[in-house]
């Protein structure tokens, strides 16, 4: 362990509850930070058609200091796995392992209930549909990336793909697009971080295949002009992409990096790491580990800390099937 994990804070969890099959991601509510959305994937390898090979659920639940997390509803989702699920405002788009997306929606007359509203079948039944994120200028506009390398801009208000390109030799595993919105960064199995400039429908970030270890699993783009990414070769990098293409800090997490996320605290970013937990990091001068959850036993897919309630932080290890809340 490094000395900056081993000189960080070890947190316990506050609430624990199990699900029924594996969660792969979870998110919660921008609109109510009590309500916290649990994707999951189950695969049987001994079936025999797509329809049940890979199957899914949304799991929505309740958290509340009180009484730690209360289940409210599961919904099973029709085209596949759960890969990845993002909100905007009430509306919650969700990555399927059928070549769709599907849209939901909380329910406005009836508190703690989200509802189906349509599923976009854009994509082949043979290709996952692993990520997706929402434009940060355009309110109808999803980028979401595939198992064949692809990426794709999706234009919601007209149910079509407004743009496509195929960056990747493998799975393109996450995207995420620059503050602006004029370009859209992915990460592939192939090691590669790539950036897309969409006005000109050009590539205009491509890292060297040895700047990472192994596949990039996680990019987050700030306001500053910096972009991190996450490595299965569990480091955490720094990308200054006005200077050359070079990463300017990295340090070791433990684990390998699948997401990460920006905390309204300023200057900090929660980062799942599978294997390891997950951990908040200080972006101060350097990268320092300055928290960690580890009551994992299993992988970590998903962890989420919500901007209304910036203490409180839920993460899942997938096949132990646990949730849990802990306390920054």
């Amino acid at each position: 362990m490094s000395s900056s994990l081993e000189a960080s804070r070890l947190i316990p969890s506050t609430s624990t509850v199990f699900t029924a099959t594996p969660p792969a991601c979870l998110q919660f509510s921008p609109l109510d930070p009590s309500l916290l959305v649990v994707g999951t994937y189950l695969l049987d390898e001994t079936a025999t058609t797509l329809e049940t090979k890979k199957t899914g659920t949304l799991e929505l639940y309740r958290h509340s200091l009180a009484g730690g997390l209360t289940h409210l509803q599961s919904i099973p989702t029709a085209h596949g796995a759960v890969l990845d699920l993002k909100f905007r405002g009430r509306i919650l788009a969700v990555a399927l392992s059928r070549g769709a997306i599907a849209m939901y929606s909380l329910a406005e007359e009836e508190e703690g209930r989200i509802a189906h509203v349509e599923t976009l079948q854009l994509f082949s039944e043979e290709v996952l549909v692993l990520s997706l994120n929402f434009s940060p200028t355009e309110e109808c506009v999803l980028a979401c990336t595939l198992s064949d390398g692809g990426v794709a801009v999706v234009d919601l208000e007209v149910r079509t793909v407004r743009d496509s390109y195929t960056p990747h030799t493998l799975e393109a595993w996450t995207c995420e697009f620059s503050p602006d919105g004029k370009r859209l960064y992915s990460g592939g199995d192939d090691s590669m971080f790539i950036g897309q400039d969409l006005d000109a429908g050009t590539e205009v970030v491509r890292s060297r295949r040895s700047a990472h270890g192994a596949g990039v699993t996680a990019i987050l783009a700030l306001d500053g002009g910096e972009v991190l990414t996450g490595s299965y070769d569990e480091m955490l990098r720094v990308w200054d992409l006005r200077e050359r293409m070079q990463a300017v800090d990295e340090t070791d997490l433990g684990g390998g990096v699948w997401r990460l996320q920006e905390i309204e605290r300023p200057g900090k970013l929660l980062a799942s790491c599978m294997h390891a937990g997950s951990r908040v990091v200080n972006m101060g001068k350097g990268l320092e580990v300055v928290a960690r959850w580890e009551e994992n036993e299993s992988m970590n897919y998903g962890s989420h800390v919500h901007a209304g309630a910036p203490n409180v932080v839920a993460s899942c290890s997938f096949y132990d099937k646990r949730v849990c809340i802990w306390s920054i």
